[in-house]
């Protein structure tokens, strides 16, 4: 007689991928049978946040439990750090002694990220993971610690956050590392880095697919759309645009493949010339990147709107291939939005900040985009500041899922509505 008990492990391994969050440990209690199904999939990624490092050192981490059972370290893959516990103001000397001795451990580690400012004691640790592809650290490391850094190869991914000048130095000299296997670099508010490192680098690179220089202050937006000449199978690019009235070079680059664009207006004039420099860079990519899934838009203040002439721009050019559209810590014009919902046939994902005031008419006027399933309410990232912000209720949602025959999953704050 077949039980659950003598079910074929990798049946039971099959059955568990379901399953996540507290499912997994308390399935572990089950039977011994279950807990050896189970705890290739309970270990295969170790997230430690900001509740885990609130209740150490009185509850066990995972990288402790890891030096008391050596054998677990075979099925770990992915290890994210967001957070570290503390200690007198200072990282806690005997989480980092468990974290770099079992991360050592951890031979089949295929990501590692960690966003603290905190990764000298793992560099060591680090060393020889063959099978290591996705990377991201806080990056802020001495002469030495670049040095180590760099020995690091083979990588698919990359992410450098406020990398250290030193870092930058050795960047050219650490692609070739993995200038055969890298297709997505990410270099995120590097303050030092500037146009003739990012060249070197990208030269090296021609197989990226993915760049995303955001927040980087010496390397604008003209300096990137001159410089992605070196990566023409580009199909995911991220720039930050400043208020520079200097022209595009000539010719625009040839970005045949590129499918998302994401855009982070930064500016320190007292008016934005935001809505100008965006529409400029569709115009300059328009040969070149005639097809755009998604178009993500950051400008720097919510008082500051999305003008209708861009809209009417946008849904020109890229209307009738967009799937996803994000307004981010912006406003939108209700005829902005009855503009996308009519011109953007196959949108699916819109994220915008809800007038939660005019939800009658923004309701009316997204009942014209027949293909949108997912709505998500960005005035989560606004920066208000005066506790003002108005949140979605449940009579919002069933208004807007009554007037939207496809849409599916609306988000708000830390609220999710479904339609199951």
């Amino acid at each position: 007689m077949v039980t659950a008990d003598n079910l074929n492990l990798d049946v039971l391994e099959l059955i568990f991928l379901y399953l996540s969050g507290n499912d997994l440990p308390s399935v572990a209690l089950v039977s011994r049978s279950f807990f050896v199904g189970v705890v290739p999939r309970l270990y295969q990624k170790i997230m430690f946040r900001l509740n885990h490092a609130k209740r150490y050192p009185k509850l066990m981490s995972p990288f402790n439990v890891i030096l008391l059972r050596p054998s677990l370290a075979t099925h770990v893959r992915h290890i994210e750090i967001r957070t570290i516990p503390a200690l007198k103001f200072q990282h806690h000397p005997t989480f980092i002694l468990e974290c770099t001795r079992a991360l050592a451990l951890c031979n089949n580690l295929q990501s590692f990220r960690c966003t603290v400012n905190a990764i000298p004691p793992f560099l060591s640790s680090l060393q020889g993971k063959e099978r290591l592809q996705e990377f991201r650290i806080h990056a802020n490391l001495t002469t030495s610690q670049s040095e180590q850094l760099a020995k690091i190869g083979n990588l698919t991914n990359l992410c450098l956050d406020l990398g250290s000048w030193n870092v930058l130095d050795v960047l050219p000299r650490w692609t070739p590392k993995f200038a055969n296997t890298l297709t997505s670099l990410c270099l995120f508010t590097a303050n030092q880095l500037n146009e003739t490192v990012l060249d070197k680098v990208l030269q090296q690179l021609p197989k990226l697919k993915a760049l995303h220089i955001i927040g980087c202050g010496q390397v604008d937006h003209i300096a990137v759309l001159r410089l992605v000449s070196h990566t023409p199978l580009l199909e995911s690019l991220s720039l930050s645009t400043t208020e520079s009235s200097s022209p595009l070079s000539q010719p625009p680059p040839s970005l045949q493949h590129l499918k998302h664009l994401a855009l982070d207006a930064r500016y320190s004039m007292m008016s934005s010339p935001a809505p100008q420099v965006l529409s400029s860079i569709l115009s300059h990519i328009q040969s070149s990147a005639p097809a755009l899934l998604s178009l993500v838009m950051r400008l720097p203040e919510i008082k500051i709107t999305v003008g209708d002439e861009f809209i009417k721009q946008l849904v020109e050019l890229h209307g009738h291939t967009l799937q996803t559209l994000a307004f981010i810590n912006c406003g939108v014009s209700m005829d902005c939005i009855t503009t996308i919902s009519n011109s953007c046939l196959n949108m699916e994902r819109l994220e915008l900040p809800i007038p939660v005031k005019e939800i009658t008419s923004f309701a009316r006027a997204l009942s014209q985009a027949s293909n949108l399933q997912i709505l998500i309410d960005t005035n989560i990232h606004s920066a208000h500041g005066n506790g003002l912000n108005v949140y979605l209720v449940q009579d919002n949602v069933r208004h807007l899922m009554a007037h939207s025959a496809r849409l599916r999953k609306i988000v708000s704050g830390k609220r999710l509505w479904k339609v199951c």
